[in-house]
């Protein structure tokens, strides 16, 4: 991610916050996660998307719009186990790329809200740990 322009930056974590928010919605209307934490975890990305598209659009930016779900979506939505460890996985790997932006980031303002997103994402990796009864502490 080094040497890219911060809007290319933000773009990148917008369009994995779209897969976010189009994994979650699609869960929640397959009874792949169980109601509760699904609304809790779409309303948290669409937060995200909402903060990233308003943060491109001030600066003259397009916002790019999620993909077509993956097969792996589609495989992922056939119970709730198998659907926690793909979001588990989208939120692990968002995460990562947020800690990745926010080193690179060269507008120093955007990172706090970075970081702050990037919590959120990691506090939803818990979240679903808990769902599939892993827990952090015996």
């Amino acid at each position: 991610m080094a040497g890219r322009a911060d809007s290319e930056l933000l773009e990148d974590l917008l369009a994995r916050e779209q897969r976010l928010l189009s994994a979650y919605e699609a869960a929640l209307r397959r009874d792949a996660i169980e109601a509760s934490l699904g609304e809790t975890l779409r309303a948290h990305e669409r937060e995200h998307v909402r903060a990233l598209e308003g943060t491109l659009a001030r600066a003259g930016r397009r916002n790019p719009r999620a993909s077509v779900p993956s097969p792996d979506l589609t495989a992922a939505l056939g119970d709730r186990d198998t659907f926690a460890r793909y979001a588990m996985e989208l939120e692990d790997t968002t995460v990562a790329r947020y800690a990745d932006a926010a080193a690179n980031i060269r507008n120093p303002a955007l990172r706090r809200p970075l970081g702050s997103i990037m919590a959120c994402g990691s506090a939803h990796v818990v979240a679903l740990k808990d769902a599939l009864g892993i827990f952090l502490v015996n």
